[in-house]
């Protein structure tokens, strides 16, 4: 194969469409709205053009939102995550009665990726706004388990750590869920998706 061509992909796997869960039923397969890896998954171009193409200059909004924040696993780090994705969100307008359970969220899934990553690596957290849902997606760096049994375990343990997340996700009607990362990522992701509409409400008639 020529040094030059581009190196081929998988596919990113996904479900068409979402569905109600009860607090405790997780999804266990990216919706595929989702933002799935913080790594590009375009091949390198033949030629690089130069000069390079103009950065987006679309102004911010909450509906025109995305961002990829690594961190090291570290005890500050869930509280980093929230405040700079506080930052994010209030540069980009969003209300107050969505930002609130949303920032409750991040420190919450940042957390938890923290407990299944190691010292000295890394996480991924992902923060995408569309017109219809606000989402926050973290990567640890723990493997799924390939026999059963650890597996059972693990998944136990990760549902023992996202107890308080899982009850935010409930309280606000989040869907939630953790699933492996698609390639090249490795690991597991963890996400959380608010939809809008209830707390636009909220907000127009607090205006």
């Amino acid at each position: 194969m020529s040094e030059n061509a581009p190196t081929p992909l998988r596919p990113i796997p996904g479900t068409p469409t979402a569905r109600r869960r009860t607090p405790d039923d997780a999804r266990t397969i990216l919706p595929a709205y989702v933002l799935g890896s913080p790594y590009a998954l375009t091949p390198a171009s033949r030629i690089t053009q130069c000069p390079p193409p103009p950065p987006d200059l679309t102004e911010p909004s909450p509906a025109h939102l995305t961002y990829a924040l690594t961190l090291p696993s570290a005890a500050g780090t869930p509280q980093i995550a929230q405040e700079a994705a506080e930052s994010i969100l209030d540069v980009h307008g969003v209300e107050e009665p969505l930002l609130v359970p949303m920032l409750a969220l991040i420190h919450e899934l940042t957390l938890h990726a923290c407990r299944f990553t190691g010292a000295g690596d890394m996480v991924h957290l992902v923060l995408r706004g569309t017109p219809e849902t606000l989402q926050a997606l973290a990567h640890d760096t723990h493997a799924p388990h390939t026999h059963p049994r650890l597996a059972d375990q693990c998944t136990e343990r990760r549902r023992v750590s996202l107890a308080v997340f899982r009850d935010l996700s409930a309280q606000h009607h989040a869907d939630w869920g953790f699933t492996p990362a698609p390639p090249p990522a490795t690991g597991m992701c963890t996400w959380t998706t608010l939809t809008r509409a209830p707390y636009e409400a909220v907000a127009e008639e607090a205006a």
